[in-house]
């Protein structure tokens, strides 16, 4: 059975929040030998000159060729996906937990449904509003274990709800130039900006002479860099371009899951019952919400039909 195009994209989808997931193990691990700042700018040090020189083999300097008006919403998402996103998310997770991270952080998936539907006219069912609080227990499942008795430090969750909201900012910002330039185009202009941003924090901030590191922190830096920067943001951007901001958010609720399972993998944490079943619902919540399961929406049709078959 072959793929089809979108199918293709759905499925780089799931792979990209693999990555994700990742990340927020590399990012918790990083944080103990490197500043929340330092982690944040060496990260985009690394993958910014990669990115040019993928995209000058790829494409060519044509590839920089950008309208000046489309500026600026390069420098907006530039600063929400980049900048003040992972200044916040790394400074967050010094305070709370990596699940408590990967949590909130999706409730930016909210963020981005809503406004979609409202002023990109994305017509949202029943079924696709079931399924993104289905997704969501899941999410929540997954990331607690079940236990719902928070006792994590409230600055820190409060920090990285603002960067949920940062991102869903960078998501319906970008939809704006969907199909406008390369993937490549934007990104390049994305992390040069963001990189820029995130200079005078680094200049004053503390941050370590970079013979200290230990092949531990420079693993997670180009883990980071190399993978979850440049290969992952370049797979999340095409995908907005091809299926629209709100479909290709949804998918993030996939990244706690992925943390969780390396968590296990890596760290040997125990499997739960919580975990399985945050499993389930986090897989039919995204597919009840991208539309490829129906469950009240079939009954409701089918009263329809049956109404148009017998009458008032």
């Amino acid at each position: 059975m072959r793929l089809t195009e979108d199918g293709k994209t759905r499925l780089t989808l799931v792979l990209v929040m693999a990555l994700w997931g990742g990340s927020f193990i590399a990012s918790k691990v990083g944080l103990e030998g490197l500043f929340p700042v330092e982690l944040a700018t060496l990260r985009f040090a690394i993958a910014v000159p990669l990115l040019v020189v993928i995209t000058l083999i790829v494409e060519g300097p044509k590839a920089f060729n950008i309208a000046r008006k489309d500026l600026p919403v390069l420098i907006v998402m530039a600063l929400t996906g980049v900048t003040l996103q992972y200044i916040v998310q790394f400074y967050a997770m010094t305070y709370t937990s990596v699940t408590n991270t990967a949590l909130l952080i999706n409730m930016g998936t909210f963020f981005v449904i809503i406004p979609s539907a409202i002023f990109l006219k994305e017509r949202l069912s029943i079924d696709n509003i079931l399924g993104i609080i289905i997704a969501f227990i899941g999410v929540a499942l997954v990331a607690t274990k079940g236990n719902f008795a928070f006792s994590m430090n409230l600055i820190g969750d409060g920090l990285v709800l603002i960067c949920a909201v940062m991102w869903a900012i960078y998501i319906l910002v970008g939809n704006k130039l969907a199909g406008k330039y390369s993937v490549l185009s934007q990104l390049n202009y994305i992390f040069i900006f963001g990189f820029i941003g995130l200079l005078p924090f680094y200049f004053i901030t503390p941050h370590h002479a970079i013979g200290e590191f230990s092949s531990t922190t420079w693993a997670c830096l180009l883990y980071l860099a190399i993978i979850c920067s440049v290969i992952a943001y370049f797979f999340f951007n095409d995908a907005i371009i091809k299926l629209g901001p709100a479909k290709a958010a949804l998918y993030q609720y996939l990244e706690p899951l992925f943390a969780i399972v390396l968590a296990i993998t890596l760290l040997h944490e125990p499997l739960t019952a919580a975990i399985v079943a945050g499993a389930v619902f986090i897989i039919a919540g995204i597919a009840m919400a991208d539309n490829n399961l129906k469950v009240l929406g079939y009954f409701i049709k089918g009263t329809e039909t049956v109404k148009e078959e017998h009458g008032p």
